[in-house]
């Protein structure tokens, strides 16, 4: 699975999939119930591809947590 589409937006429930683009918003559909809203540009969004696992070595990309 391609994370770098999968996203979450602080304050909104779930996780959405970046369906499209505009001018200055994402258009998401969201994966609990598939409804499509738009993410604008002053929404926190994190594409799970950029998050991190805190480990008591090192810290671990999420792909590689959902690998192993």
């Amino acid at each position: 699975m391609d994370l770098s589409k999968v996203v979450a937006i602080s304050g909104k429930p779930g996780l959405f999939l970046v369906s499209g683009q505009g001018t200055g918003k994402l258009v998401v559909e969201s994966l609990l119930d598939g409804k499509r809203t738009p993410a604008f540009a002053n929404d926190r969004i994190s594409s799970l591809e950029e998050i991190s696992i805190y480990t008591t070595g090192d810290d671990k990309p999420l792909k590689e947590v959902f690998m192993n």
